[in-house]
Parts: structure tokens; sequence; C-alpha cells
């Protein structure tokens, strides 16, 4: 594994948590506009973000090993 694959489990990694974080912190995100809250939302995108640099990593791994 080089460089790439290393940082982007870390990245995956630290999307889940923060995904993880927001989800089940105390705050409320609510939009002033609607008054919908936004914690549901940004805990699917930081996890979606972790799924594709997870993705990114496996792949890089995958490249390492046909050469």
């Amino acid at each position: 594994m080089d460089l790439t694959g290393l940082v982007s489990y870390i990245i995956s990694a630290f999307s889940v948590l923060a995904g993880i974080a927001i989800f089940f912190g105390n705050e409320e995100y609510i939009v002033p506009a609607s008054g919908r809250s936004l914690r549901l939302p940004c805990s699917f995108l930081f996890w979606f973000l972790a799924l594709i640099f997870w993705a990114m990593a496996v792949k890089v791994e995958d490249d390492d090993s046909i050469i």
C-alpha cells in the first residue's frame, strides 16, 4: 500500500467518525428558513464520502497488486 491508499483509508475513517458524531451529537442543525434539521443529511453526506474514499483506497490497493 502506498501513501495514497493510506491517506484514503484515514480520510474514510475520519468521515465515518464525523458522520457518527453529527448523527448522535447533541446539537441540532436547523435551517432557519424551513425549520428542518440538517442532522440526517449531513451524516449521510459524510458516510457517502467515507464510502467514496474507501473505494478509492481499495482501487489503489488493487492496482498495486497487479503490477
